[in-house]
């Protein structure tokens, strides 16, 4: 009798779980749902320096494998000016650097996970869903993912309306110099409450005035690893 319960029991235990992951999955999607309009002029401007460049089809192209407007935008601007995609892809990688820190937050969660799981959660990181998960005490990684799937088939999109739609007349307009970072901004700075990420921020910013001298490739890399380890730092700590 006591084995039969068992069995009946175990199917009704799997069944229970995969409803919650599907619950968590669908509640991470609902939630990145409004950022995708904080992120749809970003997304146009990006789509109109694509639309400027030497090469478009590449440049947008590179949507995926970048993935990360500031750093899109950074890279067609080194390769614009001419100096060659070995530099282009140093600048890509000193400002998806951030991206190190927002890792080493999430190790602790993904630890045990399978390592296709990692492997998708770290191919998808970017600010939204990260600051998302941030939030959630339970469930995560369903939540994470379901967010972060949502910007990334989202993202592109908003890139190729740009790119079809924009042209290149976004490129010459002021807004464009600060718009990456106010949208950083609206993700990220909520997330200041909590200790790793403030420890992260905190650290750049001290280290970028204390760099403010140096080459700014050279002060921005600095920023960066200093931010990571803080960051870090502080989640091991927590």
């Amino acid at each position: 009798m006591s084995d039969t319960m068992t069995t009946v029991a175990t199917p009704v235990a799997d069944i229970a779980d995969k409803t919650r992951d599907r619950d968590d999955l669908l509640a991470g999607v609902r939630a990145v749902a409004p950022m995708i309009v904080v992120y749809a002029p970003f997304g146009l401007i990006v789509g109109s320096a694509v639309a400027s460049s030497a090469n478009p089809l590449a440049a947008w192209l590179a949507t995926w494998t970048i993935y990360g407007g500031a750093a899109h935008l950074a890279v067609l601007e080194v390769l614009a000016d001419g100096s060659g995609w070995v530099a282009a892809a140093v600048v890509g990688l000193l400002v998806n650097a951030r991206l190190a820190a927002y890792a080493a937050a999430m190790a602790p969660d993904w630890r045990s996970a399978p390592l296709a799981r990692r492997a998708l959660a770290g191919a998808l990181l970017t600010d939204a869903p990260w600051a998302l998960a941030r939030q959630r005490a339970t469930g995560s990684r369903d939540y994470y993912l379901g967010a972060a799937l949502t910007l990334f088939v989202a993202w592109p999109t908003l890139v190729t309306i740009g790119t079809l739609v924009t042209g290149d007349w976004l490129t010459g307009t002021p807004v464009i110099t600060i718009l990456p970072a106010l949208t950083l901004g609206t993700v990220v700075v909520p997330q200041l409450r909590q200790r790793p990420a403030a420890a992260a921020v905190g650290a750049a910013s001290v280290t970028a005035l204390a760099t403010s001298s140096l080459d700014a490739g050279v002060a921005l890399l600095t920023c960066a690893a200093a931010g990571a380890v803080a960051g870090l730092v502080a989640e091991r700590r927590s």
